[in-house]
C-alpha cells in the first residue's frame, strides 16, 4: 500500500467511531456522505468484503438508536456477559482486570511521543479508540520522522496487532448491528493490512482471553 495517510485516515475514522455511540447528527451525515456505501479501501480480502456487505444493510436499514443501543452492549458490558470489551488488558493481562501494567506500557508509548487526550483523564491508556487516535497519530507522521517509524512498529509488534485482532472478532460475532459488525470486518483487514505494510510476521504477546 505505502500510504500511511490512507492508513491513518482508517485510524482516524475507526476511532471516532469508537469513542461514543454516534448521534443523531453524526449518523445522518456518514449517510448524507455515503461513507458505508463508498469504502474507500477496494480489497478481495473477504473481511473487508464482509465488512462492506454489513456497512451497506447499515446504511438502508439502520437508524443512530440501533447503533446506540449495541454500542453499549458490546462495549460498555452489561453484567451478565462481556461482548467485546474495548481494552487491551482484557485480552492481554493474565487477570483481565482495567488499569493494569499492561495500560501502564501503552501509556509509556504516548509518553514518548508527547501523546496526549482528554480521554485519558476518564479512560484506561489501552482504550481501543485512544490507541486508534494515536496510531492515527503515528502513521501521518511517519514518512516526517523515522523516530515515529519506529515507535508505530513496536506499538504495533508490542500491543495493538496481539489484541485488536481478537477485540474485532469478537466485535463481529457478538454485534447485533450490521454497522458494529462491518467495523469488526473492517477492523480486521485493517489488521491484516498493517501486519503486510510493516512486515510484522510474529507477534509474542499472549492472548488470555476471548468475548465469543
Amino acid at each position: 500500500m505505502n500510504d500511511y495517510k490512507v492508513l491513518g485516515y482508517m485510524a482516524s475514522l475507526f476511532s471516532q467511531f469508537l469513542y461514543n455511540p454516534l448521534k443523531e447528527e453524526e449518523w445522518e451525515k456518514i449517510k448524507k456522505e455515503e461513507i458505508l456505501l463508498e469504502w474507500f479501501i477496494h480489497s478481495d480480502d473477504s473481511n473487508s468484503l464482509q465488512g462492506n456487505k454489513f456497512w451497506k444493510n447499515s446504511h438502508f436499514q439502520e437508524n443512530y438508536l440501533d447503533l446506540a443501543t449495541d454500542y453499549v452492549d458490546l462495549f460498555i458490558c452489561d453484567e451478565i456477559s462481556l461482548k467485546a470489551p474495548p481494552y487491551g488488558s482484557f485480552y492481554l493481562d493474565v487477570t483481565g482486570e482495567l488499569y493494569s501494567e499492561e495500560s501502564d506500557r501503552v501509556k509509556e508509548f504516548y509518553t514518548r511521543c508527547s501523546f496526549f487526550t482528554k480521554v485519558l483523564l476518564e479512560q484506561p491508556a489501552d482504550f481501543i479508540a485512544i490507541e486508534l487516535e494515536f496510531l492515527s497519530m503515528l502513521l501521518y507522521n511517519a514518512n516526517k520522522d523515522e523516530v515515529y517509524k519506529e515507535v508505530l512498529k513496536n506499538f504495533l509488534e508490542e500491543n495493538f496487532l496481539s489484541w485488536v485482532n481478537v477485540w474485532a472478532e469478537d466485535t463481529k460475532n457478538n454485534a447485533k448491528s450490521n454497522f458494529y459488525k462491518g467495523l469488526g470486518a473492517h477492523m480486521k483487514n485493517f489488521c491484516d493490512l498493517l501486519s503486510k505494510e510493516f512486515c510484522i510476521n510474529n507477534i509474542e504477546k499472549k492472548v488470555f482471553r476471548k468475548a465469543s
